[in-house]
């Protein structure tokens, strides 16, 4: 099933990226997706997510630890949508009058214990019965179970298209398989190729180190593409200058997880990256917002 909403360049003066057009209509699981898409991403086509589904991959960091905490520090910077667990859903939306657009993870790795297997953890079911605007799965591309989660992938695609839920799928060049060669473009490429050439409506993939081989990764993806915000960088200006290159490269934006639960001010920094992202500031103008 194609998706019925397709990017065109907007005609507002001044504004940044691109927003969605309506191609067909109906009702049809088509328009299901269609506005669960438009939640996760501004008119201008473009969305600055958190992930907040780390425990499991990478240990439960003392800011996963009060999630409740953190997360209301984050949602201060009103970020586009959030990526979380089933079990941490209730949590944070039960009674919140104004729950912020959500993506269910429904897959997990770990890096200490199963670095390249997506464990299915959550179903499409969840996300329905949930409340979830997307379900999110993993795979490792270039890993000896490359061809299980190839089929996970393909059956959640399936199913989520059915219910006019969007796919978005974590594409990562993580297999062993790659030896010296991962995280090359080619590499990062072929994992966003993949994920797309089986349906998936948004692509979370590495960045590649700069705007020029980004693009390559973009042009190559016949999806929605977005970069995952990466290892706690060194500076948050780092962070911001990855987003603006990020979008000059075609991306939709960016899904950061530890750059921005980390960081001193998680609302501040939220509100940088969405000046960047969807206000077109520069980075070192962003940056101003973090004082």
């Amino acid at each position: 099933m194609s998706t019925l909403i397709a990017p065109v360049e907007t005609a507002k003066s001044g504004a940044a990226g691109s927003a969605f057009e309506i191609t067909a209509s109906g009702t049809t699981s088509a328009l299901g997706r269609e506005i669960r898409l438009r939640r996760l991403f501004g008119a201008d086509g473009r969305t600055c997510t958190v992930a907040l589904d780390q425990a499991v991959p990478r240990g439960v960091a003392p800011q996963l630890a009060s999630m409740t905490e953190t997360f209301a520090m984050v949602a201060q910077g009103e970020p586009d949508a959030v990526t979380i667990t089933k079990g941490i859903a209730g949590h944070l939306f039960a009674g919140n009058p104004a729950p912020v657009p959500w993506i269910l993870k429904a897959s997990t790795f770990s890096v200490d214990f199963h670095p390249t297997y997506d464990a299915t953890i959550a179903s499409v079911q969840d996300a329905i019965r949930l409340g979830a605007d997307a379900v999110a799965v993993g795979i490792s591309a270039g890993s000896s179970v490359q061809v299980q989660m190839l089929e996970m992938l393909s059956t959640v695609v399936e199913e989520a298209h059915s219910w006019g839920f969007p796919v978005v799928c974590h594409a990562y060049p993580s297999g062993e398989m790659w030896g010296d060669r991962k995280g090359t473009t080619e590499s990062v490429l072929y994992a966003s190729r993949a994920a797309a050439e089986l349906g998936t409506d948004i692509v979370k993939t590495w960045y590649t180190g700069s705007a020029a081989e980004f693009k390559r990764v973009v042009d190559g993806t016949p999806a929605i593409v977005v970069a995952a915000g990466g290892a706690p960088a060194k500076s948050p200006i780092n962070v911001l200058e990855q987003a603006a290159a990020v979008v000059e490269a075609g991306g939709r934006g960016m899904t950061c997880g530890r750059n921005v639960w980390q960081a001193q001010h998680p609302g501040k920094m939220v509100a940088a990256l969405k000046a960047v992202i969807h206000g077109g500031e520069t980075p070192s103008e962003a940056a101003k917002l973090l004082a």
